[in-house]
Formats: structure tokens, sequence, C-alpha cells
């Protein structure tokens, strides 16, 4: 069981340690209620993620058309974002199977895959995807996405596609957002990226404001 007194289950999710099994167990406790909640708090992220490619892409590729790749994807908040604009080839990843139920429930996704990233092993074929959606990927306490894995996504993704990441500026501040700048720095000194905009948005979740990178695969 979850620990903490708090009055909802994302700040007791929020308020874990890095702990991989516990926080999985959290999420799965948690997997029925996510939308609802995250949606009566206020969550924009997986909208403003999904507009900020569609005006990248909207105007030179056909929604349709358009390789997505969205993690974690956890009940498919993204998914559904993306269907409203006519993105329905996309692919949802996340290492939680009860969350991945839900989202199996929705039909936005044409591929649903449990792993768990930053082992090295993602079992997606190279070049596939012409834009990679991270929000709400990388938290204070540690303990969603290791920053490494952006090392496998810009792998998965085509020349020239999209990875998009989008957290809270907040979080920015912390160890893990200092932590995901100096990779996103690493990969584009490797060459392996560039940081094409990095913009706002108010009104992500809650009363915080969100920060994305805009970046494209060389």
């Amino acid at each position: 069981m979850l620990n903490g007194k708090t009055d909802n289950q994302f700040d007791r999710v929020a308020s874990l340690t890095a702990d991989y099994a516990e926080t999985q167990a959290g999420y799965s406790e948690w997997a029925t209620k996510y939308e609802e909640d995250m949606t009566n708090m206020g969550y924009n992220g997986p909208r403003q993620i999904v507009s900020l490619m569609h005006d990248v892409l909207g105007g030179v590729m056909t929604p349709s058309t358009v390789r997505v790749l969205d993690v974690p994807a956890g009940t498919g908040m993204v998914g559904s974002e993306l269907q409203k604009l006519g993105y329905t080839n996309a692919d949802g990843l996340d290492a939680n199977a009860d969350m991945l139920k839900v989202a199996e429930s929705k039909h936005v996704y044409r591929r649903l895959i449990e792993t768990k990233l930053g082992t090295g092993e993602l079992p997606v074929e190279p070049n596939t995807y012409d834009a990679v959606l991270l929000v709400g990927a990388f938290t204070q306490n540690g303990t969603h996405l290791p920053c490494t894995c952006l090392d496998d996504l810009v792998q998965v993704t085509k020349p020239g596609g999209l990875i998009i990441v989008g957290t809270g500026s907040e979080t920015l501040q912390s160890e893990v957002g200092l932590a995901l700048v100096d990779k996103l720095q690493d990969l584009e000194e490797r060459a392996l990226l560039s940081i094409v905009n990095k913009t706002t948005r108010s009104g992500y979740f809650r009363d915080w404001e969100g920060t994305f990178f805009v970046c494209k695969v060389t």
C-alpha cells in the first residue's frame, strides 16, 4: 500500500521515493481513476504536447500517416488527444500493465508496448517513428523514466523526426530536471538531435507552467 496521509492519489504517488516496484504498485492501484483525477486537477499536458506536434507536422504530413510513439502512455490521455486531430497511427509504451489495460479499452493506439525504458532493450525497430512524445515522463521524485531512456528513443525516431519532451517548469529546477537538460544537451553535442524550440505553456497542471523541448533527430 502507499504511504502518506495526503488526500489524493497524485500526492501519494508524488511523495514516493525512487523505488520502481513501489511506484508501479501505486500506479496499478490508481489506474482506473487516474484519468478522472488528473483531469479534475487540471492536467493539460497531453493536449498541449499534441498541439505542439501538430503545429510542426500538421502542415507537412497527413495526420493519419504520422507514426507516433507516446511514452509513457499510461491510460491513453495523449492517445485520445492524438485521435481528435486525426493521428490514428500511434503506439503507446508503458511499464505498467494495469494502466495499459485502460488505454487498450480506448482504442487510440495501433500497438501497446509493455516494457521498462532505460534498459537499452527497446522492442522497437530503429527509425520507426516520425514523432516521439514524452509528457509527464520526468518527475521531481525520479520515479518515472530515467533520462538515459532518451538514448534509446533517439534510435527509434526517424532522421528528421521529432522528440518532444514536456514537464512542469518547477521540475527543471530539481535534480531530475537538471539531468534532463544535461541529457538533451549531451545528445545535441553528439549530433544525435538538435533542440529547435523551447517553449512554455500556462495551465500545464494545477497552477504550474509547463516547459516543452521540441527536438529534431539528425
